[in-house]
């Protein structure tokens, strides 16, 4: 009965926790959607891309009705996602030009989804926990569990495979010239156990570099910088010269040409629904193994 009671408190935690992240998520997505149903449009160009420590920011410039200049900053990316002289479209409210969106998928959508999705991991975990607590069999649980993260990963990964499949089969190849390794670092704690038998926390710098290139498109020699996909050791050297692969409708959705940079992403979430999806599959089979023997 205490451990039932220990699972129930944790449960409630946890749907606490995971209700306030998806809150929050809503509340992104409900902000994108004023500003697509009462903003005013207006035709805008990024005309500088600002560096903020290691994030980007883009700076756009549009006209309001009046014939007035407005130029804003939006919100800075690990990566830039516009390049200097894209033509944008923005969402802005007629009260106040400063509260605007750019009408993007990923400016309006992308981050409520994410925050959304973190969000339901939260009420997953919490709903296994409330599970335990009412004494529904441990295998059952985690199959359910593991079958949605298995669904939620075969999705990203086909989603993820058609963009980049689309890129690959529709873009445009040119050279492009490493300018520098971005380098990136972050602090985690570990747990290590000591010759004597004991287990100590410990915390560990983790290094990433992730290329930055450059290349000129062949509609008009505009010249875009992108990131290429970061890893724990340096893959390019500086002035390193590479095959990118770009849309010609969107010049910064570029890759370099390698499976790392192109299909590495959708074969790890493929991966991930296989494990997961996988295990489902063993532990059903030794459930009903077990049922018929017991039979």
């Amino acid at each position: 009965m205490a451990a039932d009671r220990d699972w129930r408190w944790i449960s409630w935690i946890v749907l606490g926790i995971g209700g306030l992240i998806l809150a929050g998520g809503l509340a992104l997505g409900l902000g994108s959607l004023r500003h697509v149903l009462h903003g005013e449009r207006a035709d805008g160009e990024v005309i500088e891309i600002r560096r903020e420590g290691d994030m980007y920011a883009p700076v756009v410039r549009f006209e309001l009705p009046g014939g007035v200049t407005q130029e804003v900053t939006d919100l800075a990316s690990g990566a830039p996602d516009f390049a200097v002289g894209d033509k944008v479209t923005i969402l802005y409210m007629p009260q106040d030009p400063r509260d605007f969106r750019i009408d993007t998928f990923d400016r309006l959508w992308l981050s409520a989804i994410f925050v959304t999705v973190f969000g339901g991991f939260w009420m997953l975990f919490g709903t296994v926990a409330w599970a335990l607590s009412r004494g529904i069999d441990l295998a059952v649980v985690g199959e359910a569990a593991f079958a949605i993260i298995a669904a939620g990963a075969g999705l990203i990964g086909a989603f993820v495979l058609l963009s980049a499949a689309d890129l690959y089969t529709g873009g445009v190849r040119a050279e492009g010239v490493v300018l520098e390794n971005r380098e990136s670092r972050r602090s985690e704690s570990e747990s290590v156990r000591r010759a004597d038998g004991r287990e100590v926390d410990r915390t560990v710098e983790r290094v990433s570099f992730a290329p930055v290139v450059r290349f000129k498109t062949r509609e008009g020699g505009r010249e875009i910088d992108f990131h290429g996909r970061g890893g724990s050791e340096r893959a390019f050297a500086q002035g390193d010269r590479v095959t990118v692969i770009y849309d010609p409708a969107n010049p910064i959705r570029a890759r370099i040409v390698s499976f790392v940079d192109i299909w590495l992403p959708s074969a790890a979430a493929f991966a991930v629904a296989l494990v997961f999806g996988g295990a489902v599959w063993l532990s059903r089979r030794v459930r009903r193994r077990a049922t018929g023997l017991r039979a």
